[in-house]
């Protein structure tokens, strides 16, 4: 697995094992596992006191002149700059005796650092800096993501070890010696109106496609039936010089999606469209062996984990058609998507009629009634997110499932429009919990509010937000970074380079320009994009209003699979960390997948697993996965083990 790592006023941090020193000094950089010549650029200018070295790492699609334009506005103090290029990748920057090291806007591409000795030590990733300094799991953080997976601020600047910093998205890590400063160089910019917004995501979306296509060898694309593939392989095809592979997921259950992407494969010459069958030994929940198999273990849980087989089968297609490229439209979604919590903005605006009017245009869509969604959205907008934090501590803290793991009817789970229009709402899996664990979790919650309540200090930081609707589209492309970066581990070692253009810097800025409220415009989803990508795709492909549903296919993959699911909850890891309660989510698994006892019968009902299952099992996974030792390892020998025994 490729990762870098590098030190800062240590005199005593070894070299990763198997590593190339990229820069070898007293402020050491390294690189390990096998990089790619174009995803390593380095420009060093200067001499002696006054030289700068900046490396570029990853899938940066920078020409060599925009390279030289950003370090020369670095040396003079400008680092936003750095992040507008197309493509994703990490940036370090040695300045006299600074050294800078800049992530990206969504999160996919992380930084995370940690004292060593007599210095600081960072890497692009947490397990090596937790093999190396010996960091034990942060158990508390991890109930905090199985129980509240939406609530990413109570994770903010932390990894799952406890000591290993991570830095939050938007910011710049400043290392001088062992002095550690984090900048924010994200400040918020002046809002632009819907035109402006549309020709901005115009520009990002077609530079993050065209530049990738033209240094691919032979490009791939999804096209799952979804407009966000959709755009992506119509623009790829635009961008080529040759054929490009479009690939479709052919599930039998969403037939929809296959038919239309196989219309839309048609509007193409330069489209060849390959299905690729969805048999039953790739459901959800299917081979959960292989998430593990051929990479390392990921930095953190994902619900990727449990689709490990769909993925990895996927990769082998686009691979045996010499793919080298492969773009995704994974976080099209979260980026360009309007979170139903948006109509809570609208009412603590006091837009009233524009409330109203985007309440029935959703009430067509989901089958409530108008006047219910809008005194939903009223009743979150007269709340502040510390109010909320606090709220839903109370939910954790004085809540007892009985004996089925269900909420007694006072004090029901949070359901319905409540859970639709919200600023924060637990998961599924609460459940499943230990009282213990709902316990420090509402702590930590309680904890969250305080500090909210104070956070007026940081303006122009993108990571605090004062209306729901605006903090759930964050929370979305954050959530959708998490994943897919576990998805990309998962493809390293494939032989095809997996992209997400969508989640590029340029392209999240550019879907995020507006409020929440602002980016539908009351006409549907994905209104920016239809008119951002006018003119440059044919109107008849933007045409789907809907998108398959793929409840019918994790249905099958837990009964598929329930025999391999019962044997992972045997004595699961969780439970011994005592987040989860083996007996509840034994029993949920037994209801959810008990077989018809005679033919024509119906069987047990899965739908108390659907949703929140998903992210259960990925946490068993990774813990089972770091704790058997495939783990990124720094590699040394003093330190060898102690990722295992942080979680046995």
């Amino acid at each position: 697995m490729r990762w870098f790592a590098g030190a800062s006023g240590s005199h005593s941090a070894p070299p990763p094992a198997d590593s190339t020193a990229l820069w070898d000094d007293a402020e050491p950089l390294w690189l390990v596992g096998e990089w790619p010549q174009d995803e390593v650029r380095v420009l060093t200018r200067g001499q002696g006191g006054g030289r700068v070295r900046m490396a570029v790492l990853g899938d940066c699609r920078a020409t060599d002149a925009e390279l030289e334009v950003g370090l020369a506005v670095a040396r003079g103090g400008g680092l936003r700059p750095l992040t507008t290029w197309p493509g994703s990748y990490h940036v370090v920057i040695r300045l006299g005796r600074r050294t800078l090291v800049l992530g990206d806007l969504a999160g996919l591409r992380q930084v995370h650092y940690t004292p060593y000795e007599d210095g600081v030590v960072y890497a692009s990733h947490a397990l090596p800096l937790a093999d190396l300094t010996g960091a034990q799991l942060d158990r508390d953080l991890l109930a905090a993501r199985v129980l509240c997976p939406e609530i990413p601020e109570l994770a903010s600047g932390r990894s799952l070890f406890a000591g290993i910093e991570r830095l939050e998205g938007g910011h710049t890590l400043e290392l001088t010696g062992a002095k550690v400063r984090v900048r924010l160089h994200e400040q918020g910019s002046a809002p632009l109106d819907f035109p402006a917004a549309a020709a901005a995501l115009r520009e990002a979306l077609t530079a993050a496609v065209d530049r990738r296509v033209g240094a691919a060898g032979k490009a791939g694309t999804d096209l799952s039936g979804g407009r966000d593939s959709t755009v992506l392989a119509l623009l790829a095809a635009r961008a080529a010089q040759r054929e490009v592979i479009a690939l479709t997921w052919a599930d039998p259950t969403a037939q929809d999606d296959v038919e239309y992407a196989s219309r839309v494969a048609t509007s193409s010459a330069r489209l060849r469209h390959v299905l690729v069958p969805a048999d039953p030994e790739f459901l959800p929940y299917s081979r959960l062996v292989d998430a593990f198999d051929a990479p390392r273990a990921t930095d953190e849980p994902a619900s990727p984990l449990v689709t490990a087989a769909r993925t990895l089968r996927q990769l082998d297609v686009a691979r045996e058609a010499g793919i080298d490229v492969h773009l995704t439209g994974y976080g099209g979604d979260a980026v360009l998507g309007t979170p139903l919590a948006y109509l809570a903005d609208l009412a603590m605006d006091r837009h009233p009629i524009a409330a109203m009017r985007h309440a029935r245009a959703w009430a067509r869509a989901s089958g409530v009634r108008p006047g219910d969604l809008a005194a939903a959205a009223r009743r979150v907008g007269r709340t502040t997110f510390d109010q909320a934090l606090a709220a839903l501590a109370d939910v954790l803290e004085y809540r007892t499932p009985d004996d089925h793991g269900a909420y007694g009817d006072h004090i029901g789970p949070v359901t319905g429009l409540d859970s639709l229009i919200s600023w924060v709402a637990p998961a599924p899996a609460v459940a499943w919990t230990t009282t213990e664990a709902r316990e420090r979790v509402a702590g930590a919650l309680r904890r969250l509010a305080r500090e909210t309540a104070d956070a007026s200090d940081r303006p122009g930081d993108p990571s605090v937000h004062r209306r729901p609707g605006d903090r759930a589209s964050w929370v979305a492309v954050r959530r959708a970074a998490d994943r897919y970066r576990v998805m990309q581990q998962m493809a390293e070692g494939s032989g095809v380079r997996v992209r997400a253009p969508y989640l590029d810097n340029a392209v999240v800025r550019a879907g995020l320009a507006l409020p929440a409220w602002a980016r539908g415009r009351g006409d549907g989803p994905r209104t920016l994009l239809h008119t951002a990508v006018e003119g440059l795709v044919p109107r008849s492909a933007l045409s789907r209003t809907g998108k398959g549903d793929y409840t019918r296919s994790e249905i099958r993959g837990l009964r598929h699979n329930a025999t391999d699911l019962r044997d992972l909850f045997a004595a699961p890891l969780l439970g011994e960390l005592g987040i989860l309660d083996t007996a509840v989510v034994r029993a949920a698994l037994d209801r959810a997948t008990r077989p018809a006892l005679s033919k024509g019968a119906r069987g047990g009902d899965p739908g108390e697993l659907l949703g929140g299952f998903a992210d259960v099992v990925a946490a068993e996974l990774w813990l089972r996965g770091v704790a058997a030792g495939r783990a990124m390892r720094w590699g040394t020998a003093a330190t060898a083990g102690s990722v295992i025994a942080a979680v046995a």
